[in-house]
């Protein structure tokens, strides 16, 4: 018997179980599209504490863009998960594939 896929659905249940909010761009959130389960395996191992909160964001056209998950607290004492490119062009590079893979019939 084959497990269902997971869906960002189930990366949001766990940010909400840990009454975190999760604060990722529209775009990344797109692109991980199809990696739901490696990401979600990298976010828990990151709140557990058992790695170093980088995921490797494989890119439709090749290659990847390496992300950062960075735990924060707001001014009103809010946690936050916050998911970044670890490098400037990572966003643009991000944008760039989902934009080709939309214009291609993909993600």
């Amino acid at each position: 018997m084959r497990s269902p896929v997971l869906s960002f659905d189930a990366v949001e249940e766990v940010c909400a179980s840990k009454h975190t909010t999760l604060v990722i761009h529209p775009t990344i959130r797109r692109a991980i599209k199809g990696y739901e389960e490696s990401f979600y395996v990298g976010l828990r191992c990151f709140l557990a504490g058992e790695t170093d909160g980088l995921y490797f964001l494989p890119l439709r056209a090749g290659g990847y863009v390496r992300l950062l998950f960075s735990k924060r607290i707001s001014a009103g004492g809010q946690k936050i998960l916050r998911i970044d490119p670890l490098s400037k062009e990572g966003l643009t590079r991000i944008k760039e594939s989902v934009r080709e893979s939309g214009a291609q019939g993909g993600a």
